[in-house]
């Protein structure tokens, strides 16, 4: 994992330093269309943690048949067998003697929690499986929200990189035929490089970020193809869409704590823990055993051949024993107690943490409500702007037209739409962002893995 990370890092700088547009890099290494919807159930799917956490399912399942088995019977065989060979051991040949042990708990005040516990064992290791698919589903989605955005202000700004190459063309030829002046040329070229720098930066975040994704997907984004290695990246497709929404806070509070992992993961730890505590407390009790052995011995043997000691008595060696014994230990020298106490510490731990947990979920949701305000301010505002800067540059395009204004009052209304562009995506990314904080406050994202479950 490791390695390859680094094979990437130092494919993705080489490249940039030695392809300065953004679409020379992209056809540099080898892309598939990547959407949203593609990429969470890659994630699902193939993500190394969520598989691991599914083998953990497995092993709860086993775990609880470890519990279960207190409860059952038990039966044991034991099979001795061997040669004897001499006039001392008649008939010589092979010879075998069977054991067998039979045992049923009839009270054991330990196996009802015990049992319990077994089904809690299951439900920890599945309710933290949704807590990672949930923690993956949305940091997969976030990175895509990201990705989208990274690219869309990469178009903007190559926009606006286009706008400033052609004003320090118009600022050199209007210098080259005696209208301009040298200090308007170096202004142009200045504003070009810092926009430079911004997008080189914009394009490195982005690639940084389709790389995250191909990790969290599962997928190795290097190929060994003759011998060396070729990147391949997935390629987020599809627009940054803004939808608003209406939201319910108290009831989506109320959704929150009943369906998110981490809470019910919390709840089964606090009753896994009772349930041991239980299964400690149950050695105060006695224990009551059904217990039946068996031996065989076939008389053919010499060993099972006696000599009667009252006339018509006819000795066997092979037996049957059944019957109900009890062990019960008065004084344990605080052995059960100490355990006791400790699980039970351990329990309130968690109890706390639950209780944590559901009084922080309203102040989330609280903040996330206002992050989407502010976001649908925000966007708001800047559609208002954006239609004022679309008016004052077909303004100023009609007094360049006549000779009242010069190309670089062109350039500048032009960057400043952009400008108000760029914003109205980010506010756009902010309010998705928010949405997301949504789903993975109230656990909604179980709904997609329910409905994507392998």
């Amino acid at each position: 994992m490791r390695y390859w990370r680094h094979t990437v890092f130092a494919l993705l700088v080489a490249w940039c330093a030695s392809q300065p547009a953004f679409g020379q890099i992209e056809t540099e290494a080898q892309t598939d269309d990547l959407t949203l919807e593609d990429c969470l159930t890659q994630v699902l799917t193939r993500n190394p943690e969520i598989q691991e956490s599914r083998l953990d399912v497995e092993r709860a399942a086993g775990t609880k048949l470890v519990y279960r088995s207190r409860a059952l019977p038990q039966l044991s065989a034991d099979v001795n067998v061997g040669l004897r060979y001499g006039a001392l051991f008649p008939p010589s040949g092979p010879y075998g003697i069977a054991t067998a042990e039979f045992s049923q708990p009839l009270l054991d005040v330990g196996i009802p929690p015990t049992l319990h516990r077994g089904r809690l064992e299951v439900i920890i290791a599945q309710q933290n499986l949704n807590r990672i698919v949930t923690d993956r589903l949305h940091e997969a989605r976030l990175t895509f929200l990201q990705a989208l955005f990274l690219r869309d202000l990469v178009a903007l700004h190559e926009e606006i990189d286009q706008r400033l190459r052609a004003n320090v063309q118009s600022e050199q030829q209007r210098l080259d035929v005696g209208t301009g002046n040298q200090a308007a040329v170096k202004s142009a070229k200045i504003q070009e490089l810092n926009l430079e720098l911004d997008l080189a930066n914009l394009r490195g975040s982005y690639f940084s970020t389709v790389t995250k994704i191909a990790e969290l997907c599962g997928r190795d984004p290097t190929e060994a193809t003759n011998g060396t290695r070729q990147l391949r990246l997935p390629k987020p497709v599809g627009p940054l869409r803004y939808e608003p929404v209406n939201v319910d806070w108290l009831e989506e509070s109320a959704y929150a704590v009943q369906h998110r992992a981490d809470v019910k993961l919390l709840e089964a730890l606090v009753d896994a823990t009772g349930a041991d505590r239980q299964t400690v407390q149950a050695q105060y009790y006695p224990l009551v055993t059904l217990v039946a052995s068996g031996l065989f011995i076939p008389q053919s043997l010499l060993i099972s051949k006696q000599t009667s000691i009252v006339a018509g008595q006819d000795p066997r060696s092979s037996q049957v024993e059944a019957g109900v014994e009890m062990s019960w230990q008065i004084i344990d020298n605080g052995r059960v107690t100490g355990a006791s106490r400790q699980i039970e510490a351990t329990r309130q731990a968690y109890k706390i943490a639950l209780r944590q947990l559901e009084q922080n979920i309203p102040r989330e949701l609280a903040a996330i409500e206002g992050a989407l305000q502010n976001a649908d301010a925000r966007r708001d505002a800047l559609v208002k702007s954006a239609e004022e800067a679309e008016e004052n540059l077909r303004l100023i395009e009609r007094r360049v037209s006549l000779g009242e204004a010069t190309q670089f009052d062109f350039l500048q209304a032009q960057s400043n739409l952009l400008s108000v562009r760029a914003g109205i995506v980010d506010a756009i990314h902010s309010h998705e962002v928010a949405r997301a904080e949504l789903d993975h406050a109230t656990g909604r994202y179980l709904q997609y893995h329910s409905e994507k479950a392998p």
